[in-house]
């Protein structure tokens, strides 16, 4: 029902556009119709100590490369009309496995296959509405409440979905409405998580120098499969908070995230919130040196049986970017406690160390992978709560944002190594239990 929506509203819009979208303003002779090429080539190996790409395995290794090809086109009939689409081609190379050995939905495979293509207006016939429909990667602010989740090799978050505009100066209003692409490795991703997602994103540019950017974002999945400790029933998770950042001058910025989630997850009632902060400083010196400290936290489940849901959920945000370079936790049930520091050798070089110090939130509830799924549960609380990591990260900027990395990581009982070589110069995490 949601695609046969999509698709009436994508034809009607298109029809009133195409003769209406910009009335009254005229291009320059030979601006428009303005076509556009872009493109990025990602390849990065990884060697796995006591790891495989599938599971933990002590005394087995792995060797794996990684490559994404992205090609994109964008077509600019107008200053606020355009058609986008892009290409992407990820595959893995690995000894040991090859794209049979996982489910359709591979992280490491999807052969070449649609990763965007949409159509975009805005300030329709002069006025504050527009919209973007079509296939799509979201994201707002910091990437934490909606982000693309760019580390893994397929990317994380690409959405068949809607957005209408309203933008005045007082407010820029963003609906939307979607389904979540469900990858296939060796077929077009034609299908869909089985749940939609609505969302409400505001900006107030009239606060500016303050960013402050309100957001509500509804999960719902109606089939009646979703379990929770009290039986199976729906989804309908609510997420409201807000985004805020602030540059105080003389150096000092800070920035961060509330947000609270209700509903209902199967029988259960939902009741969970999740919140981040960060301060930092910037010497305005040669190497312009950065210093920030951050505190991010979500929610767990203090009582496993007692039907109610109070773990919260990371809505569909960036992981890596903020848990950790080793992709292993997310924003569910977590204390991270983090320290970094940032240097500019050269331009469009960034060279940055960060520390982190994990713990559970709820010691009864589990460490989460950054899907989301449980990796790590004692019901009893007994199994001990803490996990650390030190990464050093450097960052090339070319004329995209290409990227090398290497990543070296440690784990007691269970050594893992990985080094990863990507577009981004240097990148190595240590991590200990």
């Amino acid at each position: 029902m949601l695609r046969r929506c999509l698709v009436v509203f994508a034809l009607s819009v298109c029809l009133a556009t195409l003769s209406h979208v910009v009335a009254g303003e005229q291009p320059q002779p030979g601006e428009f119709p303005r076509l556009s090429f872009s493109g990025s080539i990602r390849a990065r190996y990884e060697y796995l100590d006591n790891f495989t790409i599938r599971r933990y395995a002590v005394d087995e290794d792995d060797n794996i490369l990684l490559t994404r090809l992205r090609l994109g086109a964008d077509l600019l009939l107008r200053p606020n009309f355009r058609f986008y689409a892009e290409l992407q081609d990820n595959r893995f190379f690995s000894e040991d496995f090859d794209v049979y050995d996982f489910p359709s939905a591979c992280p490491y495979e999807n052969r070449l296959d649609l990763r965007q293509g949409f159509m975009e207006a805005k300030h329709l016939w002069e006025g504050p509405w527009g919209f973007k429909i079509g296939r799509q990667a979201i994201s707002y602010a910091d990437n934490r409440i909606w982000g693309p989740g760019d580390w893994g090799n397929t990317g994380r978050y690409l959405w068949d979905a809607a957005k209408v505009y309203y933008y005045t100066d007082a407010i820029q209003l963003d609906a939307i409405a979607g389904e979540r692409v469900l990858p296939n490795a060796l077929k077009f991703d034609g299908n869909h998580y089985p749940y939609q997602a609505y969302g409400l994103y505001a900006r107030l540019p009239g606060l500016k120098p303050l960013t402050l950017e309100p957001f509500w974002v509804f999960k719902h999945d109606g089939n009646d499969t979703c379990k929770g400790e009290s039986g199976v029933g729906d989804l309908n998770r609510h997420t409201l908070g807000a985004y805020a950042k602030d540059e105080f001058g003389n150096g000092f910025d800070a920035s961060g995230t509330a947000a609270y989630q209700f509903g209902n997850e199967g029988k259960d009632d939902v009741h969970a919130y999740g919140c981040t902060g960060q301060l930092g400083y910037q010497f305005e010196v040669p190497l312009r040196p950065r210093f920030y400290a951050a505190y991010s936290y979500a929610s767990g489940d203090s009582n496993p049986t007692d039907g109610k849901n109070q773990t919260f959920d990371g809505v569909f945000g960036a992981v890596d970017q903020y848990y950790g370079r080793m992709n292993l936790l997310a924003w569910m049930n977590l204390v991270d406690y983090q320290l970094g520091a940032s240097i500019i050798p050269v331009n469009k070089m960034q060279l940055s160390a960060d520390y982190h110090i994990f713990a559970l939130a709820e010691e009864k509830d589990a460490w989460y992978y950054s899907n989301g799924k449980a990796q790590r549960r004692d019901k009893t609380g007994a199994a001990g709560q803490n996990h650390q990591e030190t990464r050093t990260h450097g960052r090339l900027r070319l004329l995209h944002p290409g990227q090398i990395r290497r990543i070296h990581r440690q784990r007691r009982r269970r050594p893992l190594v990985v080094r990863p070589v990507d577009a981004e110069l240097l990148n190595d995490t240590r991590s200990m239990r």
